[in-house]
């Protein structure tokens, strides 16, 4: 199994004060909710590394952290449903287009002119992968976060 050839990395977007201050989260980390973290706070930047194809990386204001791993999640299940999808973030309207061929799947960044061409086995596992490396991200900026119900919930949806 191939798992290492694609990996996504979060880059905490410096004039987010949520990554440096409780205060601005405007609760405790424990009380956000999926609105929080899909809209408002833990804004990113996204390096997604294909090892054969290199880095394909989105830096947009704005992109919080949840709503990519969300478009990630969305675009696995209608590939395997439909063998096609079309992505998007929720607030820069970044899109993902991938289309399964066979036993493996092409992806199209509206963000960068890389085309992603990986097996079908590996594509099933990018949102887990995108949740392990949001989990770490987040939880390095507050260990508070680990008891947060909604992320704790997030493994049953990805």
């Amino acid at each position: 199994m191939r798992l290492k050839m694609f990996s996504v990395e979060f880059l905490p977007r410096a004039e987010d004060e949520s990554w440096r201050s409780i205060e601005a989260l405007g609760k405790t980390p424990r009380e956000l909710t999926v609105d929080d973290f899909t809209f408002r706070h833990f804004m990113t930047d996204v390096v997604i590394n294909d090892q054969q194809a290199g880095d394909i990386t989105l830096v947009t204001p704005g992109l919080p952290i949840i709503d990519f791993l969300l478009m990630l999640v969305q675009m696995k299940r209608e590939v395997l449903a439909t063998g096609e999808s079309i992505v998007e973030t929720s607030q820069t309207q970044d899109s993902i287009h991938a289309v399964r061929r066979g036993d493996s799947v092409q992806i199209h960044y509206s963000f960068s002119d890389i085309v992603s061409d990986i097996p079908l086995e590996l594509f099933q596992e990018i949102p887990r992968i995108g949740l392990r490396a949001a989990l770490q991200v987040l939880h390095s900026a507050y260990a508070e976060l680990r008891s947060n119900g909604y992320l704790q919930g997030l493994s049953r949806v990805v």
